[in-house]
């Protein structure tokens, strides 16, 4: 194997014989200093040769071409100047006109040259012959010019018309465009290369001349002349099918596409009978796919938009044909958010707004506007009810893009969306079995779809529809069934969404009846049956589930994967972190899924949330279904469901710890100000915000929605709480509501719960617990903002003074001293029953005595009193104080702040499971329930609640029979702003912009009966209750609340109505002194006397009793386990003349030793009956 090997391990010795030093060449590295030398300089000169031979090379080539293109232009230089003075020659005498053109005409296309003027003159000659011959150059035989010198000639006719001014358009246009006419109608398919160039050139001739020129009969030949050429007799002449298809589409999309067609758009008349406004329908349709660049161009879509909707005016059709409505649902989606965008509008302070369009042309604004008139849409509602009737198969796909259309126009136009739905629900749709309302048609289309049937009936079925849609590669086609179905579904659930709001309970109930008669109301003959109902609610219910449960397993598309990492690098700074980050970008991708053309998912997921709970709502206020209908305890394992969300909530929490410092910079001030006149979006400065302002806004909103969506995808069943929590069982939701309080409570107090526990770890933290600590101190400062002292008659004041500064501090262990009316402090030391005491008196301070902060309906339940605010600036201005002064912002932010504190206070109780004996309005518990969604809706059944005269005033209204315009109602409504006790005092608002000019008529009185609830249980208290439920949200978060509805939130701030439970009283009751159950497990005989007598008492005495103790007549809703402090008896003393007395703020009775059943009834009842014996000890 080695040949070589001799034995002799030394190396042998290399002779270099080059006369060279060894080098070698591979350590001569290009960045040294040194030149290269040996076999390294070789090879570099070597290089150095071969690039220069290459340099050479380049040089010659370029020199080749440079000399080539300079012949090549001397060449048609001297060719075009020969030509020319042959065609100039041709003129120059006298000869047959139709020879010299048929000469002339290959010589001027070869020749002619744009910016050449003396072309463009010879071009004219040329065209006087060809008009003066009738074009008789054309005509087939020897000479005759073929069909490629025709479409050169078209071009160059189009190069001239380019090239004119538009001051001379008018003058010197009139020529060319003869010639292109003659051209065109006799070889129409010599065009077809240069139809988009053609109409562009048109589009420029009816924007400069204006809408009155002499030869508006020879644009309008041209403009038609491609849509109506007629085929040639000639052999090899191919068929003008295709020719028609492509003039059309080139129509649309270079055409009617262009801005300010000032002479087509003032004589559309004369236009519009030669324009076959079905083949441009389905032009316009598929130009989506002929010309990608249309939905880019979004000012000529606006453009097209406009011409077609005035081309479909003009020609006054009778029906509404499928293709026409398709069309205009593709136009209106391909620029939806560009249409929303520019039609600014006014607040939702000052109710449904008209829309302006300030920044559009006024003939784009004119006809977008006029697809939201009131005789527009009944009238296209007639015409599609008269057209569907004549075509029962094509039922599905007609209702649903009448479905896509009207939900386009609420997405485009969404201040009118109540007239365009109240548009909508007026209509009968005719159908084979004869008319029927819109709502029922759209509910039985949508009930006869798969989908409907597949989730309904399943409660897995809508997770089986959506993965099954994502496996066949997306949400398909903008015409596939998919999209079909899901439009009818949307506009059926806006349509019921509004029809709820305007049904009251009588007319909502009497549908259950099986007898019930549908011609005595509109909404009567609207509504749904129980049955239906059922399947409605079901469907809604197995939706909304999952779209809240498995978004991001069931609504993303793959493919947009990668465009969306950078959402996740957020959380991914640690491997612990990469599931977060997986979450964000899961989250980000269900924000992108669009369900079906213009609904987001987001859009999509709020409105089956609002129908479901809508529904739920009023089910839950008067039940029509069965007891466990909304229950889907099957989908969860309910042993572990409790610490399953709370492990979500603790992860949650987590992750906003993460984010704190972003959310400090990014956060959206919409709480912040105090909201002095109304809220900030609703004033005209508001609006007035620098454009800068604004975008850092959006930017700042849209990265704190990117949040909420991380931190819902990693907590599916806090969504469901949040969201859906009927599924859950209200116990169940009870006991996670004191789980999260205990969570926050660890969180915030560093684990120590227990008050005691928190002062001394405050303490510890500050220094030695065991040195002197006065004021000063560290330690006592942060403990004395938590220490106040109360005098009585004054809490709500001395409360707020001490505490308002807490903020969400309040959470944290308050000690009080309350003070007499003589300034003597009472006795006794703060273990939590002075501060129970503390708490109810505040909230008993503010309900019982007039503070005009709460008023009460007529069944006792208060809510923010709507009038405070007016009220207060009404005193202001008649004690003379200017609105711009710093006195006057100082009394109206006072009169927030008392709101807001005292919601503090109510969610101080919540926290601290202090039960308050005080009954909440209702549709006031309602916004609590949507604070962190704010998606309360009013509806006339709540304004029943707030003011019974006012709900049967507006009853008589909607029933009544004559004409309502006889009445002289208009949309306005008049506020009170006078103090309780003084002469009234109004002031009329404006319930609609210029609402004093509206009429409520037999038509629109549903739409201003839902508009004066909207004012009164919304707009009017709006400020108040915002402050108030600011500061509930301080204490007790939103979501939290969100999890019950407004009877369950009455039990939860007062606890539940059911039966007293005396055995689950009697087990969780405390003794002490001689009652002290001993080692033998026995009750003394005066305590086994007092349950006796419980069990003997019916529920309102127990009731009584407990609230003579605990100081409300309710037991928590977990059971008497729950009550803080517990249930205490003591010794009373001997003396059984003496009558029980006692301690609220611990909840202590004081039991003197009787000996007989009946003395202690008797003493037991007379106390609790009187009050006597009632004290603070």
């Amino acid at each position: 194997m080695f040949p070589n090997f001799t034995g002799n391990s030394r190396k042998t010795r290399n002779v270099n014989l080059s006369g060279q030093r060894t080098v070698n060449p591979f350590t001569s590295t290009s960045w040294s200093s040194g030149a290269p030398s040996g076999a390294s300089q070789t090879v570099a000169q070597a290089q150095a040769e071969r690039r220069q031979r290459q340099r050479e090379r380049d040089r010659l080539k370029a020199a080749i071409r440079i000399q080539r293109a300079w012949r090549a232009y001397y060449v048609r230089r001297d060719a075009r100047a020969e030509s020319r003075q042959l065609l100039d020659q041709l003129y120059s005498g006298t000869s047959d006109a139709v020879q010299r053109s048929k000469r002339a005409l290959p010589l001027l296309l070869s020749v002619f040259q744009p910016f050449q003027p003396d072309d463009h003159q010879r071009l004219r000659q040329v065209a006087q012959d060809l008009i003066q011959t009738h074009f008789g150059a054309f005509t087939l035989g020897v000479g005759a010019v073929d069909s490629a010198w025709m479409t050169k000639l078209a071009r160059v006719l189009l190069a001239s018309l380019e090239r004119l001014e538009p001051e001379s358009l008018a003058s010197q246009s009139q020529l060319l465009l003869v010639t292109l006419n003659g051209v065109l109608q006799r070889r129409p398919e010599s065009f077809k290369a240069v139809l988009a160039q053609y109409y562009e050139v048109l589009g420029r001739c009816c924007h400069h001349v204006g809408s009155t020129w002499e030869s508006l009969d020879l644009v309008r030949e041209a403009v038609v002349a491609p849509l109506i050429a007629t085929q040639v007799t000639g052999r090899g002449r191919p068929s003008l099918g295709s020719f028609k298809e492509t003039a059309y589409h080139q129509f649309a999309v270079s055409f009617f596409s262009q801005r300010d067609l000032v002479l087509f758009e003032h004589n559309i008349t004369s236009f519009v009978s030669e324009i076959d406004i079905d083949r441009l329908s389905e032009a316009v349709f598929s130009s989506k796919t002929k010309d990608p660049k249309l939905p880019e161009r979004q000012t000529s879509s606006l453009w097209l938009l406009a011409h077609f909707i005035a081309l479909q005016k003009a020609r006054k059709l009778q029906t509404v044909d499928s293709r026409h409505l398709k069309t205009l649902y593709f136009l209106l989606c391909a620029s939806s958010s560009q249409i929303r965008d520019l039609f600014s509008r006014d607040g939702p302070k000052s109710g449904v707004d008209r829309e302006k369009g300030a920044d559009l042309p006024s003939y784009i604004s004119t006809h977008l506007t006029s697809l939201v008139e009131k005789d527009e849409i009944s009238s296209l509602l007639e015409r599609f009810t008269a057209n569907h009737g004549n075509s029962p198969d094509s039922e599905a796909e007609d209702a649903s893009f009448l479905a896509g259309y009207i939900l386009t126009l609420m997405f485009c136009f969404p201040s009118l969306g109540d007239d365009i739905r109240m548009r909508l629900y007026l209509a009968d749709i005719s159908t084979p079995q004869g008319p029927l309302p819109a709502v029922k048609f759209f509910w039985n289309a949508m009930f006869k779809t798969p989908l409907f049937s597949a989730i309904e009936t399943d409660e897995d079925g809508s997770l089986k529809v959506f993965q099954n849609q994502r496996r066949q590669a997306g949400s398909g086609s903008f015409d596939s069934k998919w999209h079909r179905d899901w439009r009818t579904t949307l506009l059926f659930l806006e349509l019921y969404v509004f029809v709820l709001r305007l049904t009251d309970d009588d007319d909502f109930f009497s549908v259950l009846n099986p007898s019930y008669d549908t011609s005595a109301s509109r909404l009567r003959a609207s509504g749904l049956t129980g049955a239906e109902l059922k399947k409605l609610t079901r469907y809604l219910k197995h939706l909304a589930f999952t779209l809240y449960y498995y978004p991001t397993e069931t609504l993303l598309n793959s493919s947009d994967s990668s465009s969306l990492q950078e959402l996740g690098n957020e959380y991914s700074a640690a491997p612990s972190h990469r599931q977060d980050s997986r979450a964000a970008v899961d989250a980000e991708k269900v924000q992108s899924f669009v369900i079906t053309a213009g609904i987001e998912f987001t859009a999509f997921r709020s409105l089956v949330s609002t129908a479901m709970k809508m529904l739920y709502e009023r089910d839950s206020r008067r039940p029509f279904l069965p007891a466990d209908h909304w229950l889907m305890t099957a989908k969860f394992d309910m042993s572990s469901f409790v610490q399953a969300v709370v492990a979500e909530e603790s992860r949650r929490r987590e992750l906003e710890a993460q984010d704190e410092d972003d959310e400090d910079g990014d956060a959206v001030d919409d709480d912040d100000e105090m909201d002095i006149d109304e809220p900030p979006a609703f004033t005209f400065a508001g609006q007035l915000r620098s454009r800068h302002a604004r975008i850092e806004q959006l930017r700042a909103r849209q990265r704190k929605d990117a949040r909420e969506r991380v931190l819902a995808a990693n907590g599916p069943k806090l969504e469901i709480l949040k969201n859906m929590p009927f599924v859950i069982p209200f116990s169940t939701r009870v006991k996670l509501f004191r789980q999260f309080v205990l969570l926050d409570m660890n969180r915030r107090r560093d684990g120590n719960v227990e008050p005691d526990r928190w002062r001394f770890s405050v303490i510890s933290r500050h220094g030695d617990p065991t040195e002197d600590m006065g004021p000063g101190h560290p330690a006592w400062n942060a403990l004395s903002r938590h220490k106040a002292q109360i005098t009585r008659g004054h809490v709500f004041e001395d409360a707020m003074q001490a505490f308002w500064s807490l903020n969400d501090g309040l959470k944290e262990p308050i000690q009080i001293t309350f003070v007499d009316e003589f300034g003597m402090e009472e006795a006794g030391v703060d273990g939590g029953g002075v501060t129970k005491e503390f708490l109810t008196s505040v909230t008993r301070e503010t309900f019982d005595q007039n503070t005009n902060l709460f008023v009460s309906t007529s069944k006792n339940s208060y809510y923010p009193n709507p009038c405070a605010v007016d009220q207060q600036k009404e005193a202001l201005r008649a004690a003379g104080m200017a609105e711009t002064s710093s006195a006057w912002r100082q009394r109206i932010t006072r009169l927030y702040e008392e709101y807001e504190f005292l919601g503090r206070i109510i969610g101080k109780c919540m926290y601290e499971g202090i039960l308050i004996d005080i009954v909440f309005a209702g549709f006031f518990l309602l916004k609590w329930a949507s604070a962190s969604s704010d998606s309360y809706r009013a509806n006339i059944n709540d304004l029943r609640e707030l003011d019974e005269e006012l709900y049967q005033g507006m009853m008589r209204l909607k029933n009544y029979m004559g004409d309502v315009s006889d009445l002289g109602l208009d949309f306005t409504i008049a506020d009170q702003v006078s103090l309780p006790g003084e002469p009234i005092k109004t002031v009329t608002r404006n319930l609609v912009p210029n609402g004093e000019n509206i009429a409520v008529t037999n038509e629109n009185r549903p739409l201003y009966i839902s508009y004066v609830a909207r004012h009164r249980l919304i707009v009017q208290a709006h400020s108040q209750t915002r402050a108030f439920l600011r500061g509930l949200g301080m204490i007790i978060e939103p979501a939290w609340l969100s999890m019950f509805n407004q009877n369950e939130l009455q039990r939860l701030v007062g606890g539940d109505n059911s039966e007293i439970d005396v055995e689950d009283l009697r087990r969780n009751t405390e003794y002490s002194g001689v009652y002290s159950i001993g080692d033998d497990n026995e009750e003394h005989p005066t305590i086994k006397l007092f349950w006796k007598v419980m069990h003997e008492l019916d529920d309102e005495a127990r009731r009584d009793v407990l609230k003579y103790v605990t100081s409300t007549p309710r037991a928590p809703l977990l059971g008497f386990s729950q009550l803080k402090p517990a249930f205490s008896i003591r010794d009373g003393g001997g003396d059984e003349e003496r009558l029980p007395s006692a301690s609220t703020c611990v909840n202590l009775l004081k039991l003197p030793r009787y000996s007989t059943a009946e003395r202690l009834k008797e003493k037991l009842l007379y106390a609790v009956k009187s009050g006597a014996g009632f004290d603070l000890s």
